[in-house]
């Protein structure tokens, strides 16, 4: 049985011979999470789109989808991933609507204001500087253009036997701070209570946050209404 250090160790940065299956498990059991983050998008012909930590790209077909002009990237510092995500990708890569590139959140490589969208899901726990994550997407995103970040609550994942191995956790209002205090304007803030797996293979209940931000404080119609602070059920 994998020890909690070594499981952490694997959703930090999935490599070596487990990297697979550690990607497997990952988007099997968080594939609910990452198709409302997907949704709450509400991606338009011709967005350029930015994933940082999207493991093996498992959702960028979902992503991109059949819109005009979609371009989606996906940035992850796990080289295993990344060859993983363009093996699985080939087709979409080739017609030039996806990309993986091997990188660090912290220092983007690409222009200012390039994208319209982005996604970061079950990323933050692992950021040295966040701070410095943030103000990074901040610069790639063009004005108003429209962050969703989703993590589960530290009220579920302080929980978990391996949180305590290089986790940072956090609540709701922890990061709608750090959001703030990085020049995005808060839109929404959602909490969605499910009971399914966890990565140690019990059946165990969840709390997530989906945030959703916009740049430079110019903002975006956000689809639906706010929520009213309750979590909402998903099964």
């Amino acid at each position: 049985m994998q020890s909690p250090q070594d499981m952490a160790a694997q959703l930090r940065r999935p490599s070596g011979g487990q990297a697979v299956e550690a990607a497997r498990k990952m988007n099997e059991i968080h594939g609910t999470l990452n198709r409302k983050c997907i949704e709450l998008l509400q991606i338009r012909p011709g967005d350029r789109i930015l994933e940082t930590g999207p493991g093996n790209g498992a959702f960028a077909g979902e992503i991109v989808g059949n819109l005009e002009n979609v371009c989606y990237t996906g940035i992850d510092w796990s080289s295993d991933m990344v060859q993983q995500a363009r093996s699985l990708h080939a087709r979409l890569i080739e017609s030039g609507r996806v990309r993986f590139l091997l990188g660090d959140s912290e220092s983007l490589p690409f222009e200012a204001q390039h994208f319209d969208k982005a996604l970061t899901v079950h990323t933050i726990y692992f950021w040295d500087d966040p701070a410095r994550q943030l103000a990074e997407l901040a610069r790639v995103l063009k004005p108003g253009g429209l962050l969703c970040m989703a993590f589960a609550d530290r009220t579920f994942t302080e929980k978990m036997p391996f949180a305590q191995f290089g986790f940072k956790l956090y609540h709701a209002q922890d990061v709608t701070a750090l959001l703030q205090d990085a020049g995005f304007l808060v839109q929404d803030v959602r909490q969605i209570a499910e009971a399914s797996l966890a990565e140690t293979g019990e059946t165990v209940d969840k709390l997530f946050n989906v945030i959703l931000a916009t740049s430079r404080r110019t903002p975006l119609a956000i689809p639906d209404s706010p929520v009213d602070g309750s979590p909402s059920k998903t099964n």
